[in-house]
């Protein structure tokens, strides 16, 4: 029922030398990571489209 989880930090002690070895240590998910950014941006164009309508000079 209950799981047995290690939580004791681990020290990565290989070189990093680009963001991709970052990304690829930590485990991001990079597929989630552009959705958001899709989805984020989507909101922004609406929100910035709604308020042009109602001045076209705005932009």
């Amino acid at each position: 029922m209950m799981r047995n989880n290690d939580t004791t930090l681990k020290a990565d002690l290989r070189k990093k030398t680009s963001i991709r070895d970052e990304i690829m240590y930590s485990n991001i998910d990079v597929q989630s990571c552009m959705v958001m950014l899709v989805v984020i941006t989507a909101l922004l164009l609406s929100v910035i489209s709604v308020v042009a309508a109602q001045n076209p000079y705005i932009i």
